[in-house]
């Protein structure tokens, strides 16, 4: 399974900021699905943000219409994993030093979120949507920033895309 979400890292690659990336198994029938349990994947450092996460993809999953349930009890797993990394723009951090400016605002923080539907009996991957966004400094603003962006993620659900 780790290796699974491994490739998925890898075969879906880094979408642009702001964006969501989503695959679907165009063979399983989305709406069968009533229940669901959460399996280990790789939460946020911040134990706040983890929570939201939870959080925001538990109101959605409810929001599809499926009841939680235990683990591997139910007929579909979600798992979240989340990364965070820092970069410096160093032609910024000059022009703040050379202002004597605050050198912090020379980082840009981006968090990485990506959701994953599975089989509860095969592991099978069935849906998964990943999205780079701009990390908020404050902590109310980045609660707000994770529930909008969970809400887009899950707008790429099969049972919720337009019809083409």
């Amino acid at each position: 399974v780790g290796l699974m979400l491994a490739v998925l890292l890898v075969a879906q690659g880094r979408p642009a900021t702001g964006k969501v990336n989503s695959t679907f198994d165009k063979s399983v029938d989305f709406k069968t699905f009533q229940t669901y349990g959460w399996i280990a994947g790789q939460n946020a450092f911040d134990p706040a943000a983890h929570k939201t996460i939870v959080s925001a993809i538990d109101g959605e999953m409810a929001a599809l219409g499926l009841k939680k349930v235990e683990g591997r009890a139910g007929q579909v797993t979600v798992r979240y994993l989340a990364v965070r990394s820092t970069s410096v723009d160093l032609n910024k951090l000059e022009a703040l030093e050379r202002k004597g400016a605050d050198p912090a605002g020379a980082n840009l923080t981006v968090g990485r979120l990506i959701i994953a539907l599975e089989d509860a009996k095969s592991s099978q991957r069935l849906w998964a949507a990943d999205s780079v966004e701009a990390v908020d400094p404050a902590a109310a603003d980045r609660e707000a920033t994770i529930k909008r962006v969970v809400a887009r993620m899950f707008e790429t659900y099969p049972t919720r895309q337009k019809a083409r």
